[in-house]
């Protein structure tokens, strides 16, 4: 199964760097990835509803939010099924329902990283590190609220995207991070290490 898996991965890498003559193939190997991720999630869906039918039959406590989740989800499971998953009211109803969830998961993200800088604070003391970034986090803030009237003059306008972009940059430096950190792994995987938990 390594031995599949690690000349597959390899053949894929390859098929990269010779495009577009290998197109045709990455094309069919997407289509591939599609439907397997597509058959992986019906079956974490089956499992899920699956689990909450069975604390709702044996009554395990907090089995109401259970039924909250299978009425939930039947009644949006069959409303796509008979409008449609383009239609205009069902793609509403589930914007209203995701971007109020989204909302608050943000929220929730900040809070975390806010007591992660204020740990940060008592772990480091005050020193130029902890200062200057205390400093730009509430610049940052400041700006992305839109208190300053900068419209009317276009240097300050230009100067104020331009600093309001850099956020952006640092966000595209961590999905680098991760996107090399997913190669390394693959690779490892690839050729047969298998990454141990220490």
């Amino acid at each position: 199964m390594i031995v599949v898996a690690a000349v597959s991965g390899l053949l894929f890498l390859i098929a990269l760097f010779f495009q577009p003559v290998t197109s045709a193939f990455l094309n069919v190997v997407l289509n591939w990835a599609i439907i397997l991720t597509a058959v992986t999630l019906l079956i974490a869906i089956g499992s899920l509803v699956a689990t909450h039918i069975r604390y709702i039959a044996i009554g395990r406590r907090g089995f109401l939010f259970s039924l909250v989740f299978i009425a939930a989800f039947t009644a949006t499971f069959a409303f796509g099924i008979i409008r449609g998953a383009d239609d205009a009211r069902y793609l509403q109803v589930i914007r209203a329902i995701q971007v109020p969830l989204e909302m608050a998961l943000l929220g929730l993200v900040a809070l975390v990283m806010m007591s992660a800088a204020i740990k940060v604070f008592r772990v480091r003391g005050w020193s130029i590190l902890t200062v200057s970034f205390g400093i730009s986090a509430l610049g940052f803030l400041f700006l992305n609220l839109g208190f300053l009237p900068v419209t009317q003059n276009s240097f300050l306008s230009e100067a104020v995207a331009s600093l309001q972009r850099l956020p952006v940059i640092g966000a595209r430096g961590l999905l680098i991070g991760v996107a090399l950190g997913a190669v390394i792994t693959s690779i490892r995987i690839l050729f047969g290490q298998v990454v141990e938990n220490e």
